[in-house]
């Protein structure tokens, strides 16, 4: 069971739950929803003399289909775990879903990608979500199963995650984000190492989930294809700010 503490932290975690944005509608210290699903506000963050962040503001409304790029080591991956409560900012504040994240107090009701590695290389696919469905009780094994084959995955299969290709352990994830049904989703590169058939069908579901229920997604991708395809708001991290980006200026020139 090596590597369970850590899989069960951020993964129960992540499914416990435009710079210039509208105003909420609610007051945030009344901890009621708002319009916004995700608001940044003066946010800075820095590891020892690395500054990755000095002033980020930024707002995606509830219901939105938000993409962040730039180039490796601009902190995409740090943004995305300040958001779900793995990381501090150094200054400013982060909110979710009208919820101000502090010490101990993470984001409920999102599905979130950020590591394949947490998942228990001695157990098939079904039994790491068997695990995990666990430690709120809120699904069921048919439920489980039926998700996996909507990746993708063959819940019959007794392969060990160990032998999975990367493919497998991306589709994995995607079910393992999906499985409580958040209302917001963070995906880190959710489509890595799968195969151009598979891209296109979870490109499918992300859609439909977003037209079908309101998921608010975020995501970063290497892809600028899956930027274009799925996103209707994008920002490039750029000079340690976030920068409102065009789909003129996705054909980019750098690695991103």
């Amino acid at each position: 069971m090596e590597g369970a503490e850590n899989m069960e932290d951020a993964t129960s975690m992540g499914n416990a739950g435009n710079i210039e944005g509208k105003e909420n509608k609610n007051s945030v210290g009344n901890m009621e929803s708002t319009e916004n699903m995700v608001e940044l506000r003066h946010v800075a963050k820095a590891y020892k003399k690395n500054v990755l962040f000095t002033d980020l503001n930024l707002t995606i409304p509830r219901g939105d289909i938000c993409g962040i790029i730039g180039p490796n080591g601009t902190g995409k991956s740090v943004l995305f775990k300040m958001l779900c409560g793995l990381a501090r900012p150094d200054k400013g504040e982060i909110l979710i879903d009208g919820k101000l994240l502090k010490k101990d107090v993470f984001p409920q009701n999102i599905g979130v990608i950020l590591d394949t590695s947490g998942f228990l290389p001695d157990e098939t696919g079904l039994k790491n979500l068997e695990i995990l469905a666990g430690i709120r009780g809120k699904v069921t094994k048919e439920k489980l199963e039926k998700l996996m084959r909507r990746v993708g995955l063959k819940p019959e299969l007794e392969t060990k995650v160990a032998k999975y290709s990367l493919g497998m352990k991306q589709r994995l994830a995607m079910a393992q984000a999906l499985m409580e049904e958040p209302s917001l989703l963070i995906l880190d590169e959710p489509f890595e190492s799968v195969d151009k058939k598979g891209v296109a069908h979870l490109r499918k579901m992300l859609k439909d989930l977003n037209g079908e229920k309101g998921v608010t997604i975020l995501l970063t991708s290497h892809n600028s294809q899956d930027i274009l395809t799925l996103c209707r708001s994008i920002y490039r991290i750029q000079d340690k700010d976030l920068q409102r980006a065009e789909e003129v200026d996705l054909v980019w020139d750098y690695e991103v």
